[in-house]
């Protein structure tokens, strides 16, 4: 199960911005960000994290230096034995 407390984020132009994702799966799964059917890897753009406790993972993505090419869906995946799940966030740009 995957619950995303926003799922639609708004934020301006050359900040940043952190997006949540909650996971419940057992057994435990592989969870990754992924834009664009490709999965967003830990860099100076997209700082990853997950805390994981037993069965729950509460996976954080913060995109640094938004631009408008960053704007748009984003989902957090959930892939175990059992099967495949899914939530998306929808990025959009704020006025300051």
């Amino acid at each position: 199960m995957i619950y995303v407390p926003n799922q639609l984020v708004g934020a301006p132009v050359g900040t940043d911005v952190t997006l949540h994702c909650h996971v419940e799966a057992y057994p435990r799964a592989i969870s990754y960000w992924a834009r664009d059917g490709a999965v967003l890897l830990a860099s100076k753009k997209h700082g990853t994290e997950s805390a994981e406790n037993g069965y729950r993972t509460h996976m954080r993505m913060t995109v640094r230096r938004l631009a408008e090419t960053d704007f748009g869906n984003y989902r957090c995946v959930a892939k175990n034995a059992l099967g495949e799940a899914e939530g998306s966030i929808r990025l959009y740009g704020e006025q300051i």
